[in-house]
């Protein structure tokens, strides 16, 4: 899809600011860069006050990424995906963002795990579930794998002969995503398949969204927004059910800050769904209790606007 204006702005404006501060940039450099993109280079008698910016103002889409790319060190692929809108309406705001990959004939049950890895503050974007009607299929699949933070494959042997599913794991090498894979009980093919992955033959679609959660939990870049997807889930309940399964998970975190604290003592009280649930009491409570927190949680004080 072609860069927005925004986008567009917000590439150059990131090349301007890095060719500011680094020194690594000099004149000769820039330009040599400028000529090869066919840009018209800087300085010279009739020009010295040309800048940058003016050299690059009608360079194509594809130009401007890898200038950019060359530029910042941040690869084509994923400088597109950063600049997108993350928060569109394909994912779920707060959630982990993970593109769940699998062969159409199985899309019932990559349905029920992500329903369930939802509950878990993971958005999972199923082709045939997270898609917009009246919108091209093929660009909302481009932009949930420019978009995922993450990336699972869940192979079944119709996975292997997918044209589609292939392309879109050489999405996920090609980005440097972190990617997980779980066997039924075929082994992936090409440079994802080095890896021993977990089968999953014998699993439920809850035991399958526990794997996830388990793996993605233990990246380091997760673990911050794991929490907060949590609260996000938490406080998108709309019925005991749900709110009851994402407080069990909400109990296995280590600790929480002073502000996600604050934030779920705000959803039992926001969300009827959450203060009224006898399931959620059960769940929190030893939760509350082991870290020196009263339960029920008070009402939050709002800060005074004077």
């Amino acid at each position: 899809m072609p860069l927005s204006r925004r986008e567009r702005f917000s590439l150059k404006s990131q090349i301007v600011e890095v060719l500011d501060n680094d020194k690594d940039w000099d004149y000769r450099r820039v330009n040599l860069l400028l000529i090869e993109y066919g840009c018209e280079p800087l300085g010279g008698y009739n020009n010295e006050n040309f800048a940058f910016e003016d050299s690059i103002k009608n360079a194509a889409d594809a130009d401007l990424l890898e200038i950019f790319s060359i530029i910042t060190g941040v690869e084509p692929a994923v400088a597109q995906g950063q600049i997108e809108d993350a928060e569109s309406s394909i994912w779920s705001s707060g959630y982990v963002r993970v593109f769940l990959s699998h062969s159409a004939h199985h899309k019932q049950f990559i349905g029920q795990v992500a329903d369930e890895l939802a509950v878990s503050g993971i958005h999972a974007f199923v082709a045939h579930d997270t898609m917009e009607y009246e919108q091209p299929w093929q660009d909302q699949i481009e932009s949930g794998l420019r978009t995922m933070q993450a990336f699972v494959a869940l192979v079944h042997p119709e996975f292997l002969t997918s044209p589609w599913c292939q392309q879109e794991v050489g999405w996920a090498l090609g980005r440097g995503v972190p990617r997980y894979v779980i066997r039924y009980p075929v082994d992936p093919a090409g440079f994802i398949g080095r890896t021993q992955w977990p089968q999953g033959n014998d699993l439920s679609a809850r035991q399958v969204a526990a794997l996830i959660l388990g793996w993605v939990s233990r990246i380091p870049e997760f673990s911050d927004q794991i929490v907060e997807g949590l609260l996000a889930a938490l406080s998108a309940s709309q019925n005991y059910i749900d709110a009851g399964a994402t407080a069990r998970r909400l109990a296995t975190i280590d600790t929480l800050t002073t502000h996600q604290w604050t934030k779920l003592a705000e959803i039992y009280h926001s969300n009827d769904q959450v203060g009224r649930a006898g399931v959620v009491g059960q769940a929190l409570t030893p939760y509350y209790r082991s870290h020196g927190q009263a339960w029920p949680p008070a009402q939050p004080t709002q800060p005074d606007p004077f």
